[in-house]
């Protein structure tokens, strides 16, 4: 049951969705600030452990990775490593080999604290997740096709027993950012990811670096996607407002926790397969501050 808790796979599971009313909600601001992670890159790569911090009272995985196969009885190989530069330490990240449309998720789980103990974190229902990535591979939104990656998922959660607080941010390789809904459609399937409304595009360019900033606040019964910043551009997410979901059946322990995922697309290089692409992070943070209503 620890290990779902800890790698929390890209079909998330995280939340419900309510469209029909997005700005009905009303204006927050952050307050004080109750957790600060910094420069989350460093982190050790081995999540199978569970590391005990005694100052925080807390524990913590570091990076970890899960696998997203897509199609049963396919694979996907990948690497996770630090790379040093002149300055500092960033997170590699990549898919090196395997079959067509399969991801690789790579998270990190910041505190996890039994249910019915103390929850430190309690309080921390406006969430600022940073990060800047370098995408190794080929894509052009304008000609989406010779990508040699799908996309990119940015996930970043508190969950709070028995429910789930999640939020996760989309970007495809045509260039549109979209949004999960995980309320279930009449088969018990999630209905998946979603456009906003207006639509957001945005291109990532290939072999460059990207700076990007998210921010979203959980209030008494919905959570809600507030802004995005990516090169000093702002768009907004329209104050999409999202019900309470419960958490999985089994889990047994409040946490916070990021997450990359590359996705996988079908080779332009080779007639079968995947091609290799890969991810780089660097000035991963991740903050949480008491929620304040304007």
């Amino acid at each position: 049951m620890i290990k779902r808790v800890i790698f929390f796979a890209s079909v998330l599971l995280i939340f419900g969705c309510s469209k029909e009313n997005p700005l009905q909600v009303s204006a927050y601001q952050k307050g004080e600030l109750i957790f600060d992670y910094q420069n989350i890159e460093n982190d050790t790569l081995n999540a199978s452990q569970r590391i005990y911090d005694e100052q925080l009272d807390l524990y913590y995985t570091g990076w970890g990775v899960y696998e997203d196969i897509i199609f049963p009885g396919t694979t996907i190989s990948w690497s996770l490593d630090h790379t040093n530069s002149i300055s500092n330490i960033k997170l590699h990240c990549a898919i090196t080999g395997g079959d067509q449309y399969n991801n690789v998720f790579f998270t990190n789980t910041k505190a996890l604290k039994w249910q019915g103990e103390p929850w430190q974190y309690q309080e921390a229902k406006y969430l600022v997740y940073e990060l800047d990535l370098y995408i190794d591979g080929e894509l052009d939104c304008s000609n989406s096709d010779l990508a040699t990656i799908e996309g990119l998922e940015l996930t970043w959660q508190h969950i709070e027993l028995p429910f789930s607080h999640g939020f996760g941010l989309q970007f495809s390789k045509a260039g549109e950012w979209r949004f999960w809904n995980d309320e279930q459609n009449a088969d018990n399937i999630p209905i998946g990811w979603q456009s906003f409304s207006p639509k957001i595009n945005y291109c990532l360019s290939p072999k460059e670096w990207h700076t990007i900033k998210l921010e979203s606040y959980i209030t008494e019964n919905t959570i809600v996607y507030k802004s995005m910043i990516i090169d000093n551009e702002i768009f907004s997410l329209q104050n999409t407002t999202l019900p309470y979901v419960n958490a999985k059946n089994g889990w047994v322990e409040n946490f916070i926790q990021i997450g990359m995922q590359i996705n996988g697309n079908k080779s332009v290089k080779n007639s079968v397969g995947v091609d290799p692409v890969a991810v780089t992070l660097d000035n991963v943070n991740f903050k949480g501050y008491q929620l304040i209503k304007e």
